[in-house]
Order: C-alpha cells, then sequence, then structure tokens
C-alpha cells in the first residue's frame, strides 16, 4: 500500500479543498499575554474570519439544535446546551506524537457573524511528499514567516471560541475520526505550548456515531466522509483533502446521522467526552 492511499485511510479525511487563507485580522500580541506559557517572540500574520447567514434561519435541517426525535424544530440559541463547533485539521503525517498540524478549520452550527474560523500553521518542520501529495500543503506554502505557528495561533483561537460561546454553556467539538487523529494532534500542539484545554470543551467524534447507525440503517456503507456525502447527497467545492471543505461537509452530514440516531441536542452531548477521555485511547 502507498504511503499516500495509507496516510488518506489513517486520516479518514476524504473530501475537496478550499482556497488557502488566513484569518483576516491582523494578530499583533504575544501569545504569552493570554496563555503565559513561556516567552514566545511577538510575530504579525493575516488571519480570517467570515459571515454567513445563520442555518437557524436559512434551513432548519442543517443546524443540529433544530433536530429533535420526532422530527425538526427550531431552537432558539438560549435553549441549546452547547455551543456546537464542527472542525477538521491537516498535519504532516499520522501519529500526533511524531507530526504536526499544518491547518486548522471550524465552523459554528449556530451561523452567523464569523461563524467560520480557518488558517495555515507553520509545523516548524518539512512537510513528507506523502503527506503534501494528500492534503496539496507542501513544505514551500506553510514553512514560511508569514504564516502563523500553532503558538501564535491558540491565543487567537481561544479567544475566538470564547466570542462563539453561550454564557454558562460548554463547548461541543465534533470531528469525523475525533477520537484517534483530530483531538490527540490538537492536545499535543496544546502540550507544546504549555497550555491546558479549557475545562468546558468536549468532543464528539462523528465517524463514531456513524458507525453506530449503520448497524441499524442497512443502507450506509463506508462511512468516510466521501462515502457518507454521496450517501446522503452532500456534496463539497475545491481541491481535495483540505480542511475547511471537510468541515463543511461534515456540517452537512451530521444533522442526518443524528436524525437518523434520533439524537437530540441533547442526545449529542450524552455522546460526548471530555478532551482527556480521547488521550487515554490515543
Amino acid at each position: 500500500m502507498s504511503q499516500v492511499l495509507r496516510f488518506n485511510l489513517q486520516r479518514n479525511n476524504i473530501w475537496s479543498s478550499w482556497s488557502v487563507r488566513f484569518l483576516k485580522q491582523h494578530a499583533g500580541f504575544s501569545s504569552g499575554k493570554l496563555l503565559q506559557p513561556g516567552s514566545y517572540e511577538k510575530r504579525h500574520f493575516a488571519t480570517k474570519l467570515t459571515e454567513t447567514t445563520s442555518w437557524h434561519k436559512t434551513d432548519s435541517g442543517s443546524c443540529i439544535p433544530a433536530i429533535s426525535p420526532l422530527g425538526l424544530r427550531q431552537t432558539s440559541e438560549h435553549d441549546q446546551p452547547a455551543t456546537i463547533l464542527v472542525f477538521d485539521i491537516e498535519t504532516t503525517g499520522f501519529l500526533h506524537t511524531d507530526h504536526r498540524i499544518v491547518e486548522f478549520a471550524l465552523r459554528d452550527l449556530s451561523g452567523g457573524k464569523n461563524c467560520t474560523f480557518e488558517t495555515l500553521i507553520n509545523p516548524e518542520r518539512n512537510v513528507p511528499r506523502y503527506a503534501a501529495e494528500a492534503n496539496n500543503i507542501s513544505t514551500e506554502l506553510v514553512c514560511r514567516p508569514d504564516v502563523p505557528r500553532f503558538s501564535d495561533v491558540l491565543p487567537i483561537l481561544l479567544a475566538y471560541v470564547q466570542s462563539r460561546q453561550a454564557p454558562g454553556k460548554p463547548v461541543l467539538w465534533v470531528a469525523h475520526n475525533a477520537k484517534l487523529f483530530d483531538v490527540p494532534f490538537v492536545m499535543q500542539e496544546f502540550e507544546r505550548c504549555s497550555a491546558q484545554v479549557p475545562a468546558d470543551w468536549l468532543f464528539v467524534d462523528s465517524l463514531y456515531l456513524a458507525r453506530k447507525l449503520k448497524k441499524s440503517d442497512g443502507n450506509i456503507g463506508l462511512v468516510n466522509l466521501k462515502a457518507l456525502g454521496k450517501h446522503y447527497g452532500v456534496s463539497s467545492e475545491g481541491p481535495s483533502h483540505r480542511a475547511m471543505p471537510d468541515v463543511q461537509a461534515l456540517c452537512g452530514i451530521l444533522p442526518k446521522i443524528t436524525l437518523g440516531l434520533k439524537l437530540t441536542c441533547d442526545g449529542l452531548m450524552s455522546e460526548a467526552s471530555k478532551f482527556y477521555d480521547f488521550r487515554k485511547v490515543s
């Protein structure tokens, strides 16, 4: 089996790409101001936040809080038990202990202004050829001084998530193969920054949910994103294996899975785990 194919199977991240972009606000402050993990140098880079119409207003079937066991219903933001963020990463390789994140993207399912966040990340190491061939992210693309390191991105990410978080409610992160891939990588990057994951961050692995649904739905075959997208008629545009298109695809697939499992938002919360629970099995 070729390294590229093995990487694709391990990643379980089979979708298309988005244009390369950074978050468009200047981040001219030191990460130490928020995290105080050490003496990070001050660096400037560009970032991008985007605004979209709230899914509550445009498509009630696309927003998880609108799903109940008996069908679809509108739910106000204050009724939601958590802020739900769908996320995805691209990396330099398979193992979180040996490799680094090169791209990070997320989308807040509540929609509205600045509901998406995406950035390339400088891994401070070369990107192996097999990884670059899989996700179209090369050493030349990310190993540049104008591309932020994870230590640069982290305080901005924390501030962004806090700005989206409902008062007194947890944040529920959802990714496909989160348990064995995305979450261990993110946790490793936090540890490199001597930072702790916020205690009110929870995680759900949509791959586990898809496998659970497959047991009761004989029409579902493979449970990777590409196969699920084809099964549910969810498409995504752009080159292959990039973070934001996978996020957009999962945003369309996740409501189908939760509806098939008859999961409400509270039911989805019952499937969640603490960050360190994922690490124990990785």
